[in-house]
């Protein structure tokens, strides 16, 4: 129980790391998309790759080191070591398939150059995010915070010199890779030796042999990795740079309140406990599931409400009138907020229960399906069927996930699940009824009322301390 209850402190240290990143990117983002619609569209077309590289660079390690470490079964420094100079290797791989991919895309020389130096950046990123597993293994989320924070305000801060200067995209591509060196520093002071030196080869071939057990979540991490972002390439190619950044700043919303509560709080707290638990403790293992489970529900519900009612007056207020037409877009993306808590609760606890294999398959799926749809919609409608292709996919794997998970574990009852139905059907029966009527403002408040009741009766603070 001294474990469930260490979990606000520790989503703390990872909350306050991250939002300090978000506001730096936030602002940066903001004054972009009012700087020039075209120069965010680029900056987001090299995100899309920057991830796919970091995904290569990572090879699907980090759940697994994290898996490893929390169990004590491996010695962390020198495992640390070799998986570092294996990313590394693999990183400089995919940044010349990057340059090759980009000019088979017959992208100008400045759009280019402008991919591979946020590519490199995101690259170095899955580097350093080596030592942050053991960093979340240990239960010292605080070092990770003192981490990434200054790293990210550095880097952040750069780029907002830049667009208030009016310098040319390459020179603002540079904050990611600034970002990236800052950190991987700071994270080698913290570990006080670099991981590169010492590596003996028997412990590189016992890395080998590991890595046979891990290539499942490589697997995983690539599928994952595509279907999220691989709708962005058809957009570029059918709507342009105007396009990519009207999808950029529709779906900066939703993804950053996903990352902030599923990913901080089940990537690296609740799923180093599940990983534990598991063989430890059954019982606590479906606890510890469920509460997190209805948590999530009640805290993603508001926010998909008040996302989809106020879209045509958020996006226009924050990045200004040239985005309203992404309103649109915006809603249809919103479901991918509701699966993401969920499917990533799922899925870390099939990984805690070594369900990887049947994961793996999940997420292929997804892919297939997210490729269908890239074709069939985006070249009749590119910034919808951008959003619709990402959205089907996301519930596709969603639906698989979670059935598997609630059929195996059980972590909410059918009352449960009837009440938070119940909730979203009162909250959309009310603000549809009064629209009709009453100011939107009022149908608004009166919608939001059944779902603020049910994450006040599912508020986080009870369950993780209850006994």
């Amino acid at each position: 129980m001294a474990k469930l209850k260490s979990i606000p402190r520790r989503l703390g240290y990872i909350v306050g790391a991250q939002w300090a990143r978000d506001l730096a990117w936030t602002v940066f983002t903001i004054l972009l998309a009012r700087h020039s619609k075209d120069m965010l569209g680029q900056i987001m077309l090299s995100l899309s790759y920057g991830y796919l590289v970091k995904t290569v660079a990572d090879v699907g390690l980090n759940d697994f080191l994290l898996s490893t470490f929390a169990r004590g079964e491996a010695r962390p420094r020198m495992l640390l070591g070799c998986v570092t100079w294996l990313k590394f290797a693999l990183l400089l791989a995919a940044l010349g398939v990057t340059w090759l991919t980009t000019g088979v895309q017959a992208y100008t020389l400045e759009l280019r150059c402008t991919v591979l130096v946020i590519a490199a950046g995101f690259g170095l990123d899955g580097v350093s995010d080596s030592f942050f597993a053991l960093c979340q293994a240990r239960g010292r989320q605080d070092m990770e915070m003192r981490i990434r924070a200054p790293a990210a305000l550095i880097g952040f801060g750069y780029g907002i010199v830049c667009v208030l200067l009016d310098a040319p995209v390459l020179l603002i591509a540079v904050y990611k890779m600034l970002e990236s060196l800052v950190c991987m520093g700071l994270a080698c002071f913290a570990l006080g030796r670099n991981p590169l030196t010492r590596v003996r080869p028997g412990a590189a071939l016992d890395l080998l042999r590991r890595m046979k057990h891990g290539l499942v979540f490589t697997g995983m991490s690539l599928c994952a990795m595509f279907y999220n972002k691989i709708n962005v390439f058809f957009l570029k190619r059918y709507g342009g740079d105007g396009a990519v950044g009207g999808y950029g700043v529709a779906w900066e919303m939703v993804e950053g309140l996903t990352v902030l509560l599923s990913g901080a709080l089940l990537g690296k707290v609740i799923f180093p406990l599940l990983a534990r638990l598991w063989q430890e403790d059954r019982a606590a293992f479906g606890r510890l599931s469920g509460q997190t489970a209805r948590s999530l529900w009640a805290a993603a519900l508001p926010m998909i409400f008040v996302i989809c009612v106020e879209s045509d007056r958020l996006l226009p207020f924050v990045y200004g009138p040239d985005y309203a037409g992404a309103a649109t877009a915006q809603r249809l993306l919103t479901p991918c907020l509701a699966t993401a808590f969920l499917h990533n609760l799922a899925a870390y606890a099939m990984i805690g229960m070594r369900r990887h294999n049947l994961l793996f398959v999940f997420y292929l799926s997804g892919l297939v399906v997210n490729i269908v749809c890239c074709f069939s919609l985006i070249p009749a409608m590119p910034l919808e069927g951008a959003a619709l292709a990402l959205t089907v996919a996301k519930v596709w794997v969603a639906v698989l996930t979670v059935s598997f998970f609630q059929w195996t574990v059980r972590p909410m009852s059918l009352a449960q699940w009837a009440l938070l139905g119940v909730s979203a059907a009162a909250a959309a029966l009310l603000w549809w009824t009064l629209g009709l009527a009453l100011p939107r403002e009022v149908a608004e408040l009166a919608g939001l009322a059944p779902l603020l009741a049910l994450l006040w009766a599912w508020r986080p603070p009870p369950p993780f301390e209850a006994g």
